[in-house]
Protein backbone atom coordinates (compact mmCIF):
# COMPACT_ATOMS: atom_id res chain seq x y z
CA UNK A 1 0.00 0.00 0.00
CA UNK A 2 2.88 2.34 0.83
CA UNK A 3 4.34 1.67 -2.62
CA UNK A 4 1.03 2.68 -4.26
CA UNK A 5 0.93 5.92 -2.28
CA UNK A 6 4.51 6.61 -3.42
CA UNK A 7 3.52 6.09 -7.06
CA UNK A 8 0.52 8.41 -6.70
CA UNK A 9 2.74 11.06 -5.11
CA UNK A 10 5.18 10.72 -8.01
CA UNK A 11 2.32 11.11 -10.51
CA UNK A 12 1.13 14.21 -8.69
CA UNK A 13 4.60 15.78 -8.69
CA UNK A 14 5.03 15.02 -12.40
CA UNK A 15 1.68 16.60 -13.16
CA UNK A 16 2.51 19.73 -11.20
CA UNK A 17 5.28 20.35 -13.76
CA UNK A 18 2.64 20.91 -16.44
CA UNK A 19 1.56 24.16 -14.75
CA UNK A 20 4.40 26.14 -16.37
CA UNK A 21 3.22 25.54 -19.93
CA UNK A 22 2.14 28.39 -22.20
CA UNK A 23 -0.93 27.59 -24.31
CA UNK A 24 -1.09 28.69 -27.94
CA UNK A 25 -4.31 28.32 -29.95
CA UNK A 26 -3.97 28.14 -33.72
CA UNK A 27 -6.43 27.60 -36.56
CA UNK A 28 -5.70 24.61 -38.78
CA UNK A 29 -3.80 25.54 -41.93
CA UNK A 30 -2.32 28.69 -40.40
CA UNK A 31 1.34 29.30 -39.56
CA UNK A 32 2.45 30.08 -36.02
CA UNK A 33 5.61 31.22 -34.27
CA UNK A 34 6.82 29.88 -30.92
CA UNK A 35 9.32 31.93 -28.97
CA UNK A 36 12.07 30.35 -26.90
CA UNK A 37 11.70 31.50 -23.29
CA UNK A 38 15.39 30.88 -22.59
CA UNK A 39 17.86 33.68 -23.21
CA UNK A 40 20.41 31.68 -25.22
CA UNK A 41 22.62 31.95 -28.26
CA UNK A 42 21.93 28.51 -29.76
CA UNK A 43 18.82 26.42 -29.15
CA UNK A 44 17.60 22.86 -29.52
CA UNK A 45 13.90 22.52 -30.40
CA UNK A 46 11.78 19.51 -29.39
CA UNK A 47 8.15 18.43 -29.70
CA UNK A 48 6.44 16.06 -27.28
CA UNK A 49 3.25 14.12 -28.01
CA UNK A 50 1.96 12.58 -24.78
CA UNK A 51 2.88 9.99 -23.53
CA UNK A 52 5.98 9.70 -25.76
CA UNK A 53 9.31 11.33 -24.92
CA UNK A 54 10.32 14.61 -26.60
CA UNK A 55 11.43 14.30 -30.23
CA UNK A 56 14.28 16.48 -31.54
CA UNK A 57 13.26 18.80 -34.41
CA UNK A 58 16.21 21.09 -35.06
CA UNK A 59 19.14 22.96 -33.62
CA UNK A 60 20.12 26.58 -34.16
CA UNK A 61 23.73 27.70 -34.08
CA UNK A 62 23.24 31.37 -33.28
CA UNK A 63 20.25 33.52 -32.41
CA UNK A 64 21.20 36.06 -35.09
CA UNK A 65 20.77 33.57 -37.97
CA UNK A 66 17.87 31.38 -39.16
CA UNK A 67 20.28 28.60 -40.20
CA UNK A 68 19.57 25.26 -38.52
CA UNK A 69 20.50 21.60 -38.40
CA UNK A 70 17.40 19.41 -38.89
CA UNK A 71 17.30 16.03 -37.16
CA UNK A 72 15.00 14.73 -39.91
CA UNK A 73 15.05 16.17 -43.45
CA UNK A 74 11.23 15.94 -43.62
CA UNK A 75 11.08 18.64 -40.94
CA UNK A 76 12.44 21.23 -43.40
CA UNK A 77 8.98 21.62 -45.00
CA UNK A 78 7.23 21.94 -41.63
CA UNK A 79 9.59 23.91 -39.39
CA UNK A 80 11.95 26.84 -39.84
CA UNK A 81 13.70 29.41 -37.67
CA UNK A 82 13.57 33.15 -37.37
CA UNK A 83 16.31 35.16 -35.67
CA UNK A 84 16.05 35.10 -31.89
CA UNK A 85 15.55 31.31 -31.83
CA UNK A 86 11.86 31.58 -32.79
CA UNK A 87 10.37 28.41 -34.26
CA UNK A 88 7.99 28.74 -37.22
CA UNK A 89 5.44 25.96 -37.73
CA UNK A 90 3.91 26.05 -41.20
CA UNK A 91 0.42 24.86 -42.14
CA UNK A 92 -0.59 23.65 -38.66
CA UNK A 93 -2.41 20.29 -38.58
CA UNK A 94 -3.87 18.23 -35.75
CA UNK A 95 -0.64 16.21 -35.80
CA UNK A 96 1.19 19.35 -34.64
CA UNK A 97 -0.73 19.39 -31.35
CA UNK A 98 1.78 18.83 -28.59
CA UNK A 99 4.23 20.62 -26.35
CA UNK A 100 7.19 22.40 -27.93
CA UNK A 101 10.35 22.94 -25.92
CA UNK A 102 13.53 24.84 -26.59
CA UNK A 103 16.62 23.75 -24.73
CA UNK A 104 20.18 24.83 -24.18
CA UNK A 105 23.24 22.73 -23.59
CA UNK A 106 24.52 23.08 -20.04
CA UNK A 107 27.68 21.12 -19.32
CA UNK A 108 26.82 17.57 -20.48
CA UNK A 109 23.02 17.91 -20.27
CA UNK A 110 20.16 19.93 -21.74
CA UNK A 111 18.20 22.55 -19.83
CA UNK A 112 14.61 22.71 -21.13
CA UNK A 113 12.24 25.67 -21.20
CA UNK A 114 8.80 25.42 -19.57
CA UNK A 115 7.27 24.60 -22.95
CA UNK A 116 4.50 25.84 -25.21
CA UNK A 117 1.42 23.67 -25.74
CA UNK A 118 0.08 24.04 -29.28
CA UNK A 119 -3.67 23.43 -29.64
CA UNK A 120 -6.08 23.90 -32.53
CA UNK A 121 -9.43 25.64 -32.27
CA UNK A 122 -11.02 24.10 -35.36
CA UNK A 123 -11.74 20.50 -34.40
CA UNK A 124 -12.94 20.00 -30.83
CA UNK A 125 -13.36 16.26 -31.59
CA UNK A 126 -9.58 15.97 -31.86
CA UNK A 127 -8.99 17.03 -28.27
CA UNK A 128 -7.52 13.62 -27.43
CA UNK A 129 -4.52 14.58 -29.58
CA UNK A 130 -4.35 17.92 -27.81
CA UNK A 131 -5.25 16.79 -24.31
CA UNK A 132 -3.42 18.81 -21.73
CA UNK A 133 -0.79 17.25 -19.50
CA UNK A 134 -2.98 17.98 -16.49
CA UNK A 135 -5.88 16.04 -18.05
CA UNK A 136 -3.54 13.14 -18.82
CA UNK A 137 -2.36 13.26 -15.21
CA UNK A 138 -5.89 13.15 -13.80
CA UNK A 139 -6.73 10.28 -16.14
CA UNK A 140 -3.68 8.35 -14.88
CA UNK A 141 -4.52 8.95 -11.22
CA UNK A 142 -8.16 7.99 -11.84
CA UNK A 143 -7.06 4.74 -13.51
CA UNK A 144 -4.69 3.82 -10.67
CA UNK A 145 -7.36 4.53 -8.06
CA UNK A 146 -9.88 2.39 -9.97
CA UNK A 147 -7.46 -0.55 -10.04
CA UNK A 148 -6.84 -0.19 -6.29
CA UNK A 149 -10.59 -0.07 -5.64
CA UNK A 150 -11.22 -3.22 -7.71
CA UNK A 151 -8.46 -5.10 -5.87
CA UNK A 152 -9.83 -4.00 -2.49
CA UNK A 153 -13.36 -5.13 -3.45
CA UNK A 154 -12.06 -8.53 -4.59
CA UNK A 155 -10.07 -8.99 -1.37
CA UNK A 156 -13.14 -8.07 0.67
CA UNK A 157 -15.33 -10.56 -1.25
CA UNK A 158 -12.80 -13.37 -0.74
CA UNK A 159 -12.45 -12.49 2.96
CA UNK A 160 -16.21 -12.61 3.46
CA UNK A 161 -16.46 -15.93 1.66
CA UNK A 162 -13.67 -17.38 3.79
CA UNK A 163 -14.86 -16.31 7.22
CA UNK A 164 -14.79 -19.83 8.64
CA UNK A 165 -11.46 -21.60 9.25
CA UNK A 166 -12.01 -24.29 6.65
CA UNK A 167 -11.81 -21.78 3.81
CA UNK A 168 -8.51 -23.03 2.45
CA UNK A 169 -9.66 -26.63 2.39
CA UNK A 170 -12.75 -25.58 0.46
CA UNK A 171 -10.64 -23.77 -2.10
CA UNK A 172 -8.31 -26.75 -2.70
CA UNK A 173 -9.31 -29.27 -5.38
CA UNK A 174 -10.49 -32.64 -4.03
CA UNK A 175 -7.77 -35.30 -3.81
CA UNK A 176 -8.15 -38.67 -5.47
CA UNK A 177 -9.05 -41.58 -3.21
CA UNK A 178 -5.88 -43.42 -4.36
CA UNK A 179 -3.63 -40.72 -2.92
CA UNK A 180 -5.13 -40.95 0.61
Amino acid sequence: MLRVVGHLLCLFICCRGADGLTDTLVELGQNTIIKCSLNIESAYWYIQHQPQPPLAILRSFTSSSPDAFYYNNNYRQKYSLLTGNRLVIQNVTVDDCGVFYCAKKSDQSLLFSNGTRLMTTDYPNHTSNCRSSWENCLLSIYSVLNVILIIMILVHIVAMACQNRNCLSKLRPPQDADQR
